[in-house]
């Protein structure tokens, strides 16, 4: 008993960053996937160290450790100590494939989902994964989440001294831990209720049919899925599909567990996230989503796709938060003048803990691209460069001015290309009208300037070139004309002048709330929004009308 206190003190005392968790998490997944493959290999034989089985399997165990850790950690009331000792526990995931080795003299067996429906979940639930001790949930595998019950259940009556908490923390963590290897046969049993329990093939078969006819199916090969053998593209999409879901899923157990450990910090990170441009992001992924489909150059929709557009907005809001810590972190002198509720003036937040947590939002936000597809994914990049080169030093660009918004107008075009093209079929870049791409950048650049006007007396103090510090006098009546040119010139970049019936009120109303005393910034997103919004609208209706009368 003692020497257990011990190690859980010295596990406990350890300072653990979040970048030292995840690589640590990362460390102990590596060692896991060379004993996998020597106890499960492949069809092929090929060791499976492709991206696509990579980041599947290392999501799977994602949530299965976050979501362990929220069980344990509300049974022990101690969040955060409950992650490092989870942490340290990981090495048990060796064990499953060193046993099935071991038990079967080299032979291995099969590690895959559970994959049951209906009825057949109740009973491999009571029987602790099934009958089949070989395929699935195997021997070794059932061995090491035994242990690992037996050990938490440990813990937590060490720490409640009570056989109620204890055997209820224990029932509930493996009742997650049973739905996590049973997802794909609980994603069949939730689309077909009512029907009669399937099992193995019928399953797959079910989930690669509809891979086939999703988004999936040409957003997972750059190539094209004619490039690889049919099942091996099954294969890569099955893996592309249970990454979306589990991205999701580990999205809102990361954000769950972050709340519990510190929710001051938390608050603080959700008070600084800007909402409003959050929505202007979101808005402009939609615009590419809803390009692609108007112009037919999709697949029809099926329930499948929504994984992958929930996985874009995950990924772009993420995008955009890492945009927001190393902005602040680059910024602290301007913002101590002009934006002193920022959490690091304030103190709610340290340098170190913006950075922290800075480079968890960027790789929340490049796992949600790659989940989504190799475009979004690229794009993804392309938008991670501006940020950089816009905030940090050597270049920080945005010392100049209407280059910081040129990069913006990047950014923005490429948050519309990674919606039109998670959609369009045909991934050829002139699918999107080059004419209109470089338009979207122009607009963009012209009318974000206004972004400037309430950090003007910073950006003067530091030396920082806009053009309302540049015109003292006239720079905001300069933003506010350039604002309403970037409106104006919308129907002209979409061939769509009927536009200018909700474009010319919209540029006048634009222009009086720029120069509007007091000066209310959220006033113009607002206007920005409703804007697209009749754009979309506009369209919507054009496209029914020459759908009804099939002039399409």
């Amino acid at each position: 008993m003692k020497m257990i206190n011990k190690i859980l003190d010295n596990i406990k005392n350890q300072e653990i960053t979040i970048a030292g968790w995840v690589y640590s998490f990362i460390g102990i997944l590596f060692v896991r996937f060379i004993f996998e493959s020597l106890s499960s290999p492949s069809i092929s034989g090929i060791i499976p160290s492709d991206p696509y089985t990579l980041v599947h399997i290392g999501m799977y165990f994602l949530a299965v450790t976050l979501g362990t850790i929220l069980i344990f950690g509300h049974f022990t009331n101690d969040y955060k100590n409950s992650s490092k000792i989870i942490l340290f526990g990981l090495p048990l995931l060796w064990l499953a494939p060193i046993i099935d080795i071991l038990i079967s003299k080299g032979e291995g067996f099969r590690m895959s989902y559970v994959f049951d429906s209906g009825r057949d979940l109740i009973f491999d639930f009571l029987t602790f994964f099934g009958p089949n001790l070989t395929q699935g949930a195997t021997v070794g595998i059932r061995i090491g989440i035994a242990l690992s019950l037996l050990g938490i259940g440990y813990l937590i009556w060490l720490k409640n001294n009570s056989w109620k908490r204890t055997l209820s923390g224990v029932f509930l963590i493996y009742l997650f831990v049973f739905f996590m290897a049973v997802l794909p046969g609980f994603v069949y049993t939730l689309t077909h209720l009512g029907y009669s329990p399937a099992q193995g093939t019928e399953i797959i078969d079910y989930l690669e049919k509809n891979i086939l006819k999703s988004t999936i199916s040409h957003n997972t090969l750059r190539e094209g899925f004619s490039s690889v053998p049919t099942i091996r593209f099954l294969e890569l999409g099955f893996d592309k599909l249970l990454s979306q879901i589990l991205f999701i899923l580990s999205s809102i157990l990361g954000i769950l567990l972050f709340w519990k450990i510190d929710r001051t910090k938390f608050w603080a990170v959700i008070k600084n996230s800007r909402p409003e441009r959050i929505n202007f992001y979101t808005a402009s992924l939609f615009c590419g989503i809803g390009f692609a489909y108007i112009n037919r150059l999709g697949n029809p929709f099926v329930w499948m796709d929504i994984f992958g557009i929930v996985c874009l907005l995950i990924s772009w809001t993420a995008l955009w938060m890492h945009a927001v810590h190393l902005n602040d972190v680059n910024d602290v002198e301007i913002d101590k003048i002009s934006n002193k509720e920022r959490p690091l003036i304030k103190n709610d937040l340290s340098v170190s803990n913006m950075k922290e947590t800075g480079k968890l939002w960027l790789w929340v936000a490049l796992l949600g691209a790659w989940s989504a597809g190799f475009y979004p994914f690229f794009m993804a990049l392309v938008y991670v460069a501006c940020s950089y080169i816009y905030s940090s030093p050597p270049l920080r660009l945005r010392r100049l001015p209407l280059v910081p918004s040129f990069l913006i107008g990047v950014a923005c075009l490429a948050t519309i290309l990674a919606g039109f093209f998670f959609v369009s079929t045909n991934k050829e870049i002139e699918t999107f009208p080059t004419f209109l791409a470089v338009g979207i950048v122009i607009m963009v650049t012209l009318a974000i300037n206004f972004k400037d006007i309430k950090d003007v007396e910073g950006d003067k103090a530091s030396g920082i070139m806009t053009i309302p510090t540049l015109f003292p006098k006239k720079g905001v009546r300069i933003v506010a004309l350039l604002f309403a040119i970037s409106i104006l010139l919308v129907p002209v970049f979409l061939h769509f002048y009927l536009l200018y019936i909700i474009s010319i009120p919209c540029a006048v109303i634009g222009y009086k709330l720029v120069t509007r005393q007091p000066y209310v910034e959220k006033y113009i997103f607002v206007l920005r929004f409703f804007f697209l919004a009749g754009i979309a609208i506009s369209y919507l209706i054009i496209f029914w009308l020459a759908d009804v009368y099939n002039l399409l």
